[in-house]
């Protein structure tokens, strides 16, 4: 929706000719935002994440955690040649883009809706393989893309903690994906292995600042926790099981 400035350049008498208008556009104003997904009420977060993990990571212990999608680790999130973990497309349609601002949104390449490409045969067979978590060996690398920078997150893992990374929208495949430099490295120190069930969840906390002053300190950065299943501790748990 565009908002327009409309001022007469003319005025004119009752019953005369219409006044000329002189329509510019003031501001653009970015598509409307989806309000906030509904917690997920068949999904129970592992009890550490708000006792132990949320304050590690200085955030606040009630901070809304959004469940985005279940998914299989498949051969190619943990592939050295491909550096990346996808998340399932499901999930960014229906929750993670619901959280984010337009800006965000836009730097992550998923402000606008994609128009389903016509997918050739290979083109399938390789969703299909990857989807069945497929253990076949590359042969060669994949041709690079085009660069999408992204947006900055954090990758969270309960063992591994958190790394900095990127989230952006392929054009090619219109798949979501965090990557980045120490993607591989970061990963192999993580609990989830290919063939692992696990669980994708987004939270972020935003600074808030009213009248001058900070009523809540937060840096506003995506944080995507992927849970392996029945995980029953976090790296910040204390050792005694009964303590968490």
């Amino acid at each position: 929706m565009v908002v327009l400035d409309v001022q007469p350049i003319n005025a004119v008498a009752p019953g005369g000719p219409l006044a000329v208008l002189d329509v510019q556009p003031i501001n653009a104003i970015a598509p409307p935002r989806q309000p906030p997904p509904p917690p997920a009420t068949d999904r129970e977060l592992p009890r550490c994440v708000r006792k132990h993990f949320l304050p590690a990571l200085g955030l606040r212990a009630d901070l809304p955690v959004h469940f985005i999608a279940e998914k299989t680790v498949t051969s190619t999130d943990v592939d050295a040649h491909q550096n990346r973990f996808r998340i399932p497309l499901d999930g960014v349609e229906r929750c993670l883009r619901a959280i984010l601002t337009p800006a965000e949104l836009h730097a992550a390449n998923l402000l606008h809706d994609m128009a389903p490409r016509k997918r050739t045969k290979k083109m399938k067979e390789n969703v299909n393989a990857e989807e069945e978590g497929a253990n076949k060996k590359m042969k060669e690398p994949k041709k690079k893309g085009k660069v999408h920078g992204g947006l900055r997150v954090r990758l969270v893992d309960l063992a591994a903690g958190a790394k900095e990374l990127q989230m952006s929208r392929w054009d090619s495949s219109r798949a979501t994906v965090v990557k980045g430099e120490g993607y591989l490295d970061f990963v192999r120190r993580c609990s989830f292995r290919e063939g692992d069930v696990v669980e994708v969840w987004a939270f972020l906390q935003r600074h808030v600042r009213i009248f001058g002053v900070d009523v809540q300190r937060g840096d506003g950065v995506l944080h995507v926790l992927v849970v392996k299943k029945n995980q029953p501790r976090c790296c910040y748990c204390p050792i005694i099981p009964h303590a968490q």
